[in-house]
């Protein structure tokens, strides 16, 4: 073969060789595509938290039904793996079904004493208030705690204690009925659904401030909850507490 048709044959085959890398037809020297991660994050909050399995309050076996409910709208975008995140139905808060409950401890529903003296001063009723806790927002006991340390600190026994003192013992219906754990949680770990902030703000203001009250008298609005300064993350914030 002459040296002009041997020239000719090696820019072909180069020229070939380089579209096929082009078009993925190469050797992959990098690594392949990656499953998305579609596990939920255990911590927050958050809180942000997935659902959780339904519980049942402890007084009635079932979980209270609330005079008003919301679907939110299922959100425009997909989740991770191309699968639209189910929607949250949001429930307006309701007087606690477990009253009862907490008086067999020994526990005055509308005079709760702060987590801080349980933990210090009376551990019995600690251990014995869980029960019912777990049922009001539907978790077991080591979807908080440390399985192996149960005394040790965790993103959402920080936000629970949060939520203890500031809502279940800071806050009542406007008529005076106790709220507790199950009066918003009501069976479930995910409240909101957050896929329209301004949606989200107005149900917000509608049944969790407009029907609460504050126990200190003082008037009751979102800087209850999310501060002066308005922190607008306060599950991320009360976790690292």
């Amino acid at each position: 073969m002459n040296a002009p048709h041997l020239s000719f044959l090696l820019a072909l085959s180069m020229t070939v060789a380089g579209a096929a890398a082009a078009c993925g037809g190469g050797a992959q020297t990098g690594p392949g595509p990656q499953t998305p991660d579609t596990t939920a994050s255990s911590g927050s909050a958050a809180p942000t938290d997935t659902g959780a399995p339904t519980g049942t309050t402890a007084s009635t076996g079932t979980a209270p039904t609330p005079s008003a409910t919301t679907t939110a709208p299922t959100p425009s975008g997909t989740g991770t793996g191309g699968t639209a995140p189910a929607p949250v139905t949001m429930k307006a808060p309701v007087a606690s079904q477990m009253a009862a409950d907490l008086q067999k401890i020994g526990l005055d529903p509308k005079n709760l004493p702060s987590m801080d003296q349980l933990i210090k001063k009376d551990k019995k009723k600690l251990r014995q208030v869980m029960e019912p806790l777990a049922k009001a927002v539907g978790l077991k006991c080591v979807d908080c705690h440390d399985g192996d340390a149960y005394d040790k600190p965790t993103r959402r026994k920080n936000i629970a204690m949060h939520m203890w003192d500031q809502f279940a013992r800071g806050l009542t219906m406007t008529d005076g009925s106790p709220i507790f754990c199950d009066s918003c949680h009501q069976g479930r770990i995910t409240l909101l659904d957050r896929s329209d902030k301004k949606a989200l703000g107005k149900w917000m203001q509608a049944n969790l401030v407009d029907p609460l009250a504050r126990k200190d008298k003082k008037d009751h609005g979102c800087a209850t909850c999310h501060g002066d300064e308005m922190d607008m993350n306060i599950l991320r914030t009360w976790a690292k507490q």
